[in-house]
């Protein structure tokens, strides 16, 4: 058998030397994500506790990024109980609650005259009442505006009762906007004949259809 040289022996000596330190690299290595790990784990746990916690705190709805996302529970029934008490003068007005949020159910007839989106000066103080509650508050605010499906008369303002509707939901806009609320926290939309609450066929539901809703979202 052939005897190693001294030369053969120190190169697979040098050649293996390179295990040890790679050897300690690679465990050390591990260790450190384990660790990062580990913390990842912790940080999971305490958001899920935290968003438990606000579960607890508030009536929380998706939405979607950078919209406001909750009244308080308590607040909230705070908020209903005063605005019942402002509109409680108003031949039928009322509040109730959906999933979409607050809304306020104006009349017609209560705010506007006849085919016309000027807001009637009688009504000037509600909606003052109405604005002070609403900036109290935080949370985007939709202002809705509806008709019965009678057409306008020609040669008026207004062409249709998607104009009119639109514009009265914009009057009552201008209406909080002027009182200093944030213009960036209302959209409006006009829906015309087309999301009634009762049946045309009659004066009394043509009169529940003619309507300003006012959605305080959650």
């Amino acid at each position: 058998m052939r005897r190693r040289s001294r030369k053969e022996e120190g190169t697979n000596e040098s050649a293996e030397k390179w295990l040890l330190p790679y050897a300690d690299f690679v465990t050390i290595l591990l260790a450190l994500f384990m660790a990062l790990f580990a913390l990842s784990m912790i940080d999971v746990v305490k958001k899920e506790k935290f968003a438990e916690s606000l579960r607890g705190v508030f009536m929380v709805m998706e939405a979607p990024i950078g919209d406001p996302i909750a009244i308080g529970e308590g607040r909230m029934r705070d908020l209903i109980a005063a605005i019942k008490e402002d509109i409680i003068g108003v031949e039928g007005a009322f509040v109730r609650v959906e999933p979409r949020g607050i809304v306020v159910t104006f009349p017609g007839a209560a705010l506007f005259p006849s085919g016309s989106a000027d807001i009637k000066r009688g009504s000037f103080d509600i909606l003052k009442r109405l604005s002070e509650r609403l900036d109290a508050v935080p949370g985007r605010i939709t202002i809705e505006g509806h008709t019965d499906n009678v057409p306008l008369r020609p040669g008026g303002r207004f062409r249709s009762n998607w104009e009119l509707s639109t514009a009265r939901a914009a009057s009552a806009l201008d209406f909080f906007i002027q009182r200093g609320l944030r213009p960036a926290r209302f959209s409006i939309a006009g829906y015309s004949e087309y999301r009634p609450v009762a049946d045309n066929d009659t004066p009394e539901g043509r009169a529940k259809n003619r309507r300003v809703e006012i959605i305080i979202h959650r």
